[in-house]
């Protein structure tokens, strides 16, 4: 089940990096109404530090904990830190199957962009409620991607 937990950690990633995201995002935002209302200091912004600190320390545990299983798979730590988790090929059939859904994932693209991009014709209807909604969708692309290779790997398999 090694592909289900590579899946799985890259979307607990996504997912906290768009928390973290969203909490900066109010920060700025925070920020920018002083620069555009020329403030005179002493100036106040607030950031809600646990998603951000969450993230950085869920992404040093998933490092510490896939970096030694990497390391003895991928010769070079360029291959360990930029090839995604879930190029771990054991054999001629996994590469088969790792080009398969590959393949699927980029072919989803094609659907998924002009979607993702429609969406974004929303947001100024919903920008009071939900400011963060760019970064949501922005998130979704790489989503979208680990869903498709998941799914297609697994039919494949």
């Amino acid at each position: 089940m090694s592909i289900f937990r590579n899946v799985m950690y890259s979307i607990i990633s996504i997912g906290l990096l768009g928390w973290a995201i969203s909490s900066m995002y109010y920060a700025q935002m925070d920020f920018a109404k002083i620069v555009k209302t020329n403030q005179e200091p002493p100036w106040s912004v607030e950031i809600n530090i646990l998603p951000v600190f969450l993230a950085i320390v869920v992404g040093i545990f998933f490092t510490a904990f896939m970096y030694p299983q990497l390391k003895k798979n991928r010769k070079s730590w360029k291959n360990v830190f930029l090839l995604p988790l879930e190029f771990e090929e054991g054999d001629e059939r996994e590469k088969e199957l790792t080009g398969k859904a590959c393949r699927a994932s980029y072919i989803s693209m094609w659907y998924a962009f002009p979607i993702i991009t429609a969406l974004f014709l929303l947001y100024p209807f919903i920008s009071d409620s939900v400011p963060y909604y760019p970064i949501i969708l922005f998130l979704l692309c790489p989503l979208i991607q680990i869903v498709t290779y998941f799914i297609s790997w697994k039919r494949n398999y």
